[in-house]
């Protein structure tokens, strides 16, 4: 009967790998956003007799008169900001605590050498994405190794599927967040579009009301 191989346990993993509620960052910077749109730019001393509806006094002001637009505006801009700081540190864990090239050669020296537990503590000490799929592969091929029912195909296809199974359990640490980033990138553009758009409307019925030549004078 042939025996059945379990494949290795997942390695463990610390430090900060992102945050998965990336939506609590996107309502707080929405409050960040309008409350600088509405607190510092709409604060009286931007306007002439300290009246919003008056006449800015100076680019606060005057930028505060662009309306809710630019509360969403900020609202975009303080979220892409967060979430690449989000995915810096996360990035920055996921690489690992040493040169990636030195763990690599050390790593490869130490299975040539059959010194699995020399290479574990290589893994251990480097961590990261890179050392848990090393990690896995390791546990897999001496799993399979022991096992004399598998022939040298079989072993190899094992340890690849644990290879490949390793590197789909990190991949969601390095992609995370990634498509609401890009999501918000190409709003960003089309949000300022539609307050341009917004903006000329307003110009166009101030100048049919006569409001325009005012304004030039």
């Amino acid at each position: 009967m042939a025996t059945t191989t379990k494949a290795a346990a997942p390695a463990k993993k610390s430090g900060f790998q992102g945050m998965k509620a990336a939506w609590i960052i996107l309502v707080i910077c929405a409050c960040l956003g309008y409350g600088v749109w509405y607190f510092v730019m709409g604060d009286p001393d931007n306007f002439i007799g300290g009246d919003r509806s008056g006449h800015p006094a100076n680019l606060l002001g005057t930028v505060y008169k662009g309306g809710f637009v630019v509360g969403l505006i900020l609202t975009l801009l303080f979220t892409v900001i967060c979430l690449g700081f989000e995915r810096f540190f996360a990035i920055r864990t996921a690489s690992g605590k040493m040169n990636l090239a030195k763990f690599t050669s050390q790593v490869k020296e130490a299975i040539r050498a059959q010194k699995f537990d020399e290479a574990r503590a290589l893994c251990n000490k480097m961590q990261g994405s890179v050392a848990n799929v090393v990690m896995a592969s390791i546990n897999m091929y001496q799993t399979v190794e022991g096992d004399s029912t598998l022939k040298k195909a079989a072993k190899v296809a094992k340890i690849q599927q644990a290879h490949e199974e390793a590197t789909q359990l990190e991949m969601p640490t390095l992609q995370m967040n990634m498509p609401m980033v890009a999501t918000i990138v190409s709003l960003g553009t089309l949000t300022a579009l539609f307050g341009t758009v917004l903006g000329m409307i307003g110009s166009f019925q101030a100048l049919s009301a006569g409001g325009g030549l005012q304004l030039l004078l």
